[in-house]
Parts: C-alpha cells; sequence; structure tokens
C-alpha cells in the first residue's frame, strides 16, 4: 500500500477543491494507494485507486492547508 504526501499549495490556488472532515477519509476505498495532508500527514484519501486522486484539490480539515495529489502534470 503506497503512501504519498500531497503537494500544499496557496489558497488562491485552489479552484474547485473538496473539504475534507476531520476523523474520516474523504474517500476509501477501491485501490491501493493512500495520500496524506502534505502539512500534517492526515491521511485525506486511504486506498484509492490513483485516477480518484488525479487532480484532487482537497482542503484538510485538521489543518486547513490545501492539497493537490503530488503526481499531477
Amino acid at each position: 500500500m503506497p503512501q504519498f504526501d500531497m503537494i500544499v499549495i496557496e489558497p488562491n490556488a485552489a479552484r474547485d477543491f473538496e473539504t475534507h472532515t476531520a476523523g474520516t477519509p474523504l474517500r476509501e476505498g477501491g485501490g491501493d494507494e493512500t495520500y496524506r495532508c502534505g502539512g500534517c500527514k492526515t491521511k485525506l484519501l486511504v486506498n484509492v485507486d490513483h485516477h480518484d486522486a488525479h487532480g484532487a484539490i482537497i482542503k484538510c480539515g485538521k489543518c486547513g492547508k490545501f492539497n493537490r495529489e503530488p503526481h499531477h502534470h
């Protein structure tokens, strides 16, 4: 189960983001990749397929930082 730290971005760069709720992953299941907040390492996406994280921008419910997936090119 690979784990990846997401990349923290500036709030003004966060468009069309999803908001994570502290204490539970935003999405879970369907794959084997876990994505953590780049700021506080909270698990935002757990055991998801890569396509579920592709292009995702997520506001962490614990620390409030905006994250994008690390493989976005």
